[in-house]
């Protein structure tokens, strides 16, 4: 990640919320509920009653206005709702019941006579198809009818293993028509954010190699999922016939959330470096989290919900001690990463509160922990970019100290005699050769073909001229060094370096390098495409023909090799050349090892 990287960032935050502050407040204002039903409460705690029963019983309670909040309870519950008419010249023509995850719903409509309109089965356990209306939430049309017929009342049973909530809503159809308008934005805007920090960190972890990017990508996935399925559409889009997993998806996601949360904590701040109790928070309650994943197939909802919230609780609470703790130990992009931990905190907490009772269910509860995750994502991307600068600072820091440290000995030995001084500089020439040849083998090493690669890249394009990048990996390494020991695969690797340096050393500007391991590399400037894959097989000829002698006798070897050679188009597309010859090389490996594969571009410039 350039320097760039955190002003592009706080661009995409300013931009989002400039969205919002331009978009939302108009289209929230016009997808606002037209009415609210007055609502009373009935337990049926044997969940013997029915509608006629629950009508006669004498222990209804009036609920305030608001969104009823039960908490989880094994009760069946009963809700008596009851509006007014709509406003003058409309008519009320959906009910809503705004929380996806009711098991099952019987809901019964009264006219103003008590009888029957009409009745539905609701719930996801049933498919998604069996809904009246296609809604991420439950939505009943409401029938026409002849004044005095008219629905004004609504008899809804509830039985569930989730928290129980029933956050209903009365609307006309131009209101729910905008309130669908605006959901669509609400939730585009979220699943955008996730899914571009997804793509983009995906992104640096396939160029980075770096694991603290893969627990990012693997966190932002699985809360974008946990989020999706909370609310309902993930249920809609994506298995809307899989009641069984849509049932379970809510705690295997959240699990995963915050077991992958969890390892990447322990990455970005580095605590596997420090132990202690602050390694071991977080990884406790990771295989916590595993814990409450596999409990999501063996024990009920409400049991594997409880255990999932609980380690969610005590991760991002631990999350806060641990980041404040390493940002007074001077880790500098703890800072950002701490506050990024606030906001999913307070939005996490507002979701586990209202999932027990403890706040009702309202806007804010609803998207509290979209907002929270959204920024959250944001800032840890961001927070990463400082990781990163920090890393830079400290290596910089080191640098000018070993430089000032350098300037010292050099005021020091000007003061000797020219003998000794003569050698010292000669001890620092074979000093600065070391730190670019790689001790094993004798050939440069990664840092050295790195600088020639940049060189190299820049006189192909003012030339025009083509660039070769051939990557070299010796078949089943792993096999010399534990049958043969690690002597004998070090013979092998210095005799294959010798064999490729005596190949490429009539070649003008050609470079061979380690890459690392038993990987070498390769420049091969101004070759046009059939020569470079010519001298490329030569090698593999060279490795293969004759085993190679070492301390435990001969050991014959053989190579995969990737090619990538064309006249790069700017600096970036050199750079990709690196990753073209290692797919390449990849490609090699899985069509059976010991050959030489070129890639596409390659490949097609070859045949034009």
């Amino acid at each position: 990640m350039g320097v760039g990287a955190p002003a592009l960032l706080w661009l995409m935050v300013t931009l989002l919320l400039g969205l919002l502050v331009l978009l939302l407040p108009g289209r929230l204002a016009a997808a606002m509920p037209s009415g609210e039903p007055s609502m009373r409460v009935l337990e049926d705690a044997g969940q013997r009653l029915d509608a006629r029963q629950a009508l006669a019983s004498s222990g209804w309670t009036a609920l305030p206005a608001g969104t009823p909040s039960l908490g989880y309870s094994d009760s069946a519950w009963w809700f008596d709702l009851r509006w007014e008419p709509a406003p003058a010249g409309e008519r009320w023509s959906q009910l809503e019941l705004a929380y996806p995850v009711l098991d099952a719903i019987e809901v019964t409509l009264l006219d103003r006579t008590g009888t029957a309109r009409a009745r539905w089965s609701l719930g996801d356990k049933l498919p998604f198809d069996a809904r009246p209306v296609a809604h991420r939430h439950f939505v009943v049309p409401l029938p026409e009818a002849a004044p005095g017929e008219e629905v004004v009342r609504a008899l809804v049973r509830v039985h569930t293993t989730s928290a129980v909530q029933l956050p209903a809503r009365l609307w006309t159809a131009p209101a729910f028509l905008a309130s669908v308008q605006a959901d669509h934005l609400l939730q585009g805007i979220y699943l955008g954010v996730m899914l571009g920090m997804l793509a983009y960190n995906f992104f640096l972890w396939r160029v980075m190699r770096e694991r603290v990017y893969l627990w990012y990508v693997l966190w932002v996935a699985a809360i974008a999922s946990f989020q999706a399925s909370i609310g309902g559409l993930a249920f809609q889009y994506l298995w809307p016939e899989a009641t069984w997993w849509n049932d379970r998806a809510i705690v295997v996601f959240l699990a995963m959330a915050v077991a992958s949360a969890s390892f990447f904590m322990i990455d970005f701040l580095e605590l596997g470096r420090l132990g202690g109790w602050m390694l071991r928070l977080p990884r406790a309650t990771a295989w916590g989290c595993m814990g409450a994943l596999l409990g999501a197939f063996a024990l009920p909802y409400a049991q594997a919900i409880h255990l999932a919230i609980v380690c969610a609780v005590v991760a991002m609470c631990g999350a806060l001690w641990v980041s404040a703790m390493r940002w007074r130990q001077g880790f500098a992009p703890a800072r950002i990463f701490l506050l990024a931990w606030c906001l999913v905190l307070v939005g996490g907490l507002v979701l586990a509160a209202s999932k027990f009772g403890l706040l009702p269910r309202n806007m804010l509860t609803e998207h509290a922990t979209q907002v929270g995750t959204a920024l959250e994502v944001i800032l840890l991307s961001l927070s990463l970019a400082g990781r990163l600068q920090h890393e830079r600072r400290l290596r910089e820091r080191a640098q000018a100290e070993a430089m000032a440290t350098q300037r010292r000995a050099n005021e020091r030995l000007e003061q000797r005699v020219a003998e000794r001084t003569r050698d010292l500089e000669q001890l620092n020439r074979r000093l600065e050769q070391a730190s670019r040849t790689d001790a094993l083998t004798g050939v440069a090493n990664r840092r050295h073909f790195d600088e020639r690669h940049a060189g190299a890249v820049q006189r192909a394009l003012a030339r025009g001229r083509p660039l070769g990048v051939l990557l070299l990996d010796l078949d089943h390494f792993k096999r010399i060094n534990d049958t043969l020991g690690h002597p004998a695969g070090d013979d092998c690797l210095r005799e294959v370096a010798r064999r490729a340096a005596l190949l490429l050393a009539d070649e003008d500007g050609a470079l061979l390098a380690r890459y690392g391991g038993e990987e070498f590399i390769a420049l091969l400037p101004d070759l046009p495409v059939p020569e470079a894959l010519a001298r490329a097989e030569r090698l593999r000829e060279a490795i293969a023909q004759q085993p190679v002698d070492s301390v435990a006798g001969p050991v014959s070897v053989t190579a995969s090799l990737g090619l990538c050679c064309r006249v790069p188009q700017d600096v970036a597309d050199g750079i990709a050349m690196l990753r073209e010859a290692d797919e390449a090389l990849y490609q090699a490996k899985r069509s059976g090892r010991n050959r030489v594969t070129i890639d596409l571009t390659t490949a097609a410039a070859s045949a034009s």
